[in-house]
């Protein structure tokens, strides 16, 4: 899944809407989109359902019987302030301004388009992340941090894998770490018992950190191969801190 698709797998929608074909289509459509989808019927219905459940987006029709959308989001805007989408079947100005006066996100004429929506919502969404701290960003894209975390599990272990491979002893402890345009990646306890053994002589201590420094270098496009199947962006090996002291090395990946 897209990264930014899967942004709406993070959020809660309450949809309000009392023509049954209409609803139908929109759950069948939303339920494949959103983390969490509560529907309600008419007005009355959606107030209680926010206060239960407390969505992070609600999209309303705004004729409804009992309660329409205007007075819903009206009472609501009393207690939250939640972003709101009103779809209607009506392209009409008087009832845009007062939508307005409400603090209505964004509206959406009927019949609703599924692309116009998906975006709204996308942007929508991203807002709403941003906000709660949970949205973070990487150059000109957006990941959760759900999905950061997930690409940074999946980065470590293959690029420990890659090592071992190549070295014949796998990391005794790897991290990754994504943040503005920098992957870190911090390999520990790599050295070998023969390394180990002619770190015991100061003259060897160049030579050992030269022969790590040059097992990355040589094996750039590999590592970049590797990484890609995980982060969408396109990367360069920046830097390489060989601490043979500490057994560690941390590699810095540029991203762009």
């Amino acid at each position: 899944m897209p990264l930014e698709s899967s942004l709406l797998k993070n959020i809660k929608v309450l949809y309000v809407e009392d023509e049954e074909e209409i609803l139908e289509q929109m759950l069948f459509f939303l339920k494949k989109r959103v983390g969490k989808l509560i529907v309600a019927q008419n007005g009355k219905e959606g107030l209680e359902a926010f206060k239960e459940d407390r969505p992070d987006i609600i999209i309303s029709d705004l004729k409804m019987p009992i309660m329409d959308g205007l007075s819903m989001a009206r009472e609501i805007r009393k207690i939250s302030d939640v972003p709101i989408i009103i779809t209607t079947a009506f392209s009409d100005k008087e009832i845009i301004l007062k939508a307005v006066d409400v603090g209505i996100e964004n509206y959406i004429v009927k019949p609703i388009d599924a692309r116009e929506l998906t975006e709204v919502l996308r942007k929508t969404a991203i807002k709403v992340l941003k906000d709660k701290g949970r949205l973070l960003a990487v150059r000109n894209k957006v990941l959760t941090k759900e999905d950061k975390i997930g690409i940074e599990e999946q980065i470590k272990n293959a690029i420990g894998k890659f090592i071992k491979d190549r070295t014949g002893k796998g990391p005794q402890n790897i991290k990754a770490f994504i943040h503005s345009n920098v992957l870190e990646i911090e390999v520990l306890g790599t050295l070998t018992r023969m390394e180990k053994t002619l770190l015991e002589l100061d003259k060897n201590k160049s030579i050992i950190k030269y022969n790590r420094e040059i097992l990355y270098r040589d094996h750039e496009e590999q590592m970049k191969e590797i990484i890609k199947e995980y982060l969408i962006w396109d990367i360069k090996l920046d830097s390489i801190e060989v601490d043979l002291s500490d057994d560690k090395t941390l590699l810095k990946f540029e991203i762009y």
